[in-house]
């Protein structure tokens, strides 16, 4: 089961226009992006006169969760700062319903299976952005992670775990017990993203860059790169374990600290694997279990089991 973005052509009129005067001109090419997991409209518009500008819009009323992160968007990319690995925002537009906002178009996006070039320069993205200090304006991760169901979710809820191994049944306590800390495991002072995948890169000028900043808070330095590593696995980019033991991320993170928060993101995907899809976007549960899968199998190596 799939999911289709909303269509430039199925935006109101009037939004159109708002758009198209943001522009300067009248969208000549539309070229969709169908990836990610919002059933929003996003697409490069190329307008008569040769200029390119990704836009995504939504109306609350069409799906109200991706109205909030647009607006959350808006405001994160108000104080990042300068030279972060981001595409600059041109313009937003809020009429109360619909938002629409423009950035500088990419030259390409980041394609899996994972290729060693990409997967060098998001490594890299890692190292830099650990060492970016986190704006003053953005929360810290440990209100947004507290806030995730988890392990001890699944256990207060008796959530029906049947479709995966029977270990996960049998040691949930242990896992809600190992995984309790994570909220607060992960803060730290640097700039995290939040939300870092294949589908959230993008190349332009020879640089990789990440894309969808809702989420942005101050978060541990290493937390960027093992919220990654599970989708970074699945994806075709080698072990998530092997990975986080080789980098200097990974060997300068506390260990007790890390495994509680990869214990927290395996609970996170586990629970919301089992859980029915959030409208408009029904093919995330199942990325979720895979993703689920791989930390899974990377938590219970870290544990000895």
């Amino acid at each position: 089961m799939s999911r289709t973005r909303l269509a430039w052509s199925a935006l109101p009129a009037h939004v159109q226009g708002e758009i198209e005067d943001r522009l300067g001109s009248a969208v000549e090419h539309v070229e969709s992006h169908e990836g990610g997991y919002s059933p929003g409209m996003a697409a490069t518009l190329t307008t008569v006169g040769g200029e390119r500008t990704f836009v995504k819009a939504v109306a609350s009323s069409f799906h109200e969760r991706s109205g909030e992160l647009y607006r959350d968007e808006v405001r994160v990319n108000g104080v990042l700062p300068e030279g972060v690995p981001a595409p600059r925002l041109r313009w937003s537009v809020d009429d109360g319903d619909w938002v629409a906002l423009g950035f500088d178009a990419a030259d390409s996006s980041v394609h899996v299976p994972w290729q060693p070039d990409d997967l060098t320069a998001a490594i890299e993205l890692f190292t830099t952005l650990a060492e970016v200090p986190a704006p003053d304006a953005l929360g810290s991760v440990g209100g947004h992670l507290a806030g995730m169901p988890t392990w001890a979710n699944a256990h207060a809820e008796g959530t029906d775990l049947s479709s995966w191994d029977p270990w996960v049944a049998e040691h949930l306590s242990m896992l809600a017990e190992v995984g309790a800390d994570w909220a607060h495991a992960a803060e730290g002072t640097a700039l995290g993203h939040g939300d870092a995948r294949a589908d959230n890169m993008v190349r332009t000028g020879g640089r990789l860059l990440l894309v969808d900043w809702p989420y942005a808070t101050a978060a541990a330095p290493w937390l960027e790169l093992l919220c990654f590593l599970p989708s970074a696995e699945l994806e075709g980019a080698g072990s998530a374990a092997a990975i986080w033991d080789s980098h200097p991320l990974g060997q300068a993170a506390d260990p007790d600290r890390a495994t509680a928060v990869l214990a927290g993101l395996a609970g996170y995907f586990v629970h919301a694997s089992v859980q029915p899809p959030p409208p408009g976007i029904p093919h995330v549960r199942a990325y979720q279990r895979a993703q689920g899968e791989v930390a899974l199998a990377w938590l219970r190596e870290q544990l000895g089991e």
